[in-house]
């Protein structure tokens, strides 16, 4: 019995190595593949510091967002045009606290409004756009 063991490993090794264990480390490198490329679809703006006064009175905030593209090339256009997104950001940065602490009603319509205006400028490239930090 001890001198058949090593032939029936060699034979049940040979048996695994013709069924095809391989397909299974390209669908895990596949599936790392798209977890980076859906990560790599975010572009972080700000943070935005806005003061100003209203009726005499400071008016303070501190704004961070993160801005979800369509595809990496929307992300790259985004990226490149950084000048451009902080000029579209900033005004309505500054009308979400002109009323004071924004609530969550015009949290939301800031949202819809930043999705717009970059939609309109560069090409319906935005997705959705989340707040990191609003102090």
């Amino acid at each position: 019995m001890m001198r058949r063991l090593p032939f029936l490993l060699f034979a049940a090794l040979l048996t695994i190595a013709a069924t095809g264990l391989a397909p299974a480390p390209s669908s895990a490198a596949s599936g790392a593949k798209t977890d980076s490329t859906n990560t790599a679809r975010f572009v972080n703006v700000g943070p935005y510091m806005i003061n100003f006064l209203q009726d005499e009175k400071p008016v303070g905030g501190r704004l961070a967002l993160t801005i979800e593209a369509k595809d990496l090339a929307a992300r790259t256009a985004l990226t490149q045009n950084s000048q451009l997104v902080d000029a579209m950001v900033l005004p309505l940065a500054i009308e979400l606290y002109s009323a004071g602490r924004p609530s969550q009603q015009s949290i939301r319509t800031f949202k819809l409004k930043l999705i717009d205006a970059l939609n309109r400028q560069f090409g319906d490239v935005v997705t959705d756009v989340y707040i990191r930090s609003l102090m």
